[in-house]
């Protein structure tokens, strides 16, 4: 992560930190602005029950990253949150779906052993980043 968007994430109160497999991948969408936008779910384990968060990645991580994840693959999704709700069709039915866009962001990706940071950045995955991400 550029410093000024760590300095920012690590004095926000609005920052989380989330470990789980990558599920449910969507296709990349660019938009009108040749925006880029790439939506997956995160399992997590919840006492049993797997439960699906969906994220939004945007800007440069969806260009470094898109080609590398898959499905199954363990990762940590770092950041700040902005949630909306919009309308999403299943089954011929409207349903309102939750989404958590992701705002000065890194992944961990566990699999593959590398960091993608927000700026379009990937790094290797060092023992460092491996203590820092247990503490």
């Amino acid at each position: 992560m550029n410093n000024e968007v760590e300095r920012e994430v690590r004095n926000s109160r609005n920052k989380f930190e989330l470990e789980g497999n990558i599920a449910n991948i969507s296709d990349v969408y660019e938009n009108q602005n040749g925006k880029k936008t790439l939506r997956f779910d995160l399992g997590q384990n919840n006492n049993g029950n797997t439960q699906f968060v969906p994220i939004v990645l945007r800007g440069e991580l969806v260009n470094s990253y898109k080609d590398e994840m898959q499905k199954g693959n363990w990762i940590s999704v770092k950041g700040r949150i902005s949630t909306y709700t919009k309308d999403v069709e299943r089954d011929g039915k409207t349903y309102k779906d939750k989404v958590i866009e992701i705002l000065g962001f890194e992944i961990t990706d566990r699999t593959n052993n590398k960091v993608y940071t927000a700026d379009g950045q990937v790094n290797e995955l060092s023992t460092t980043n491996e203590d820092e991400m247990e503490r």
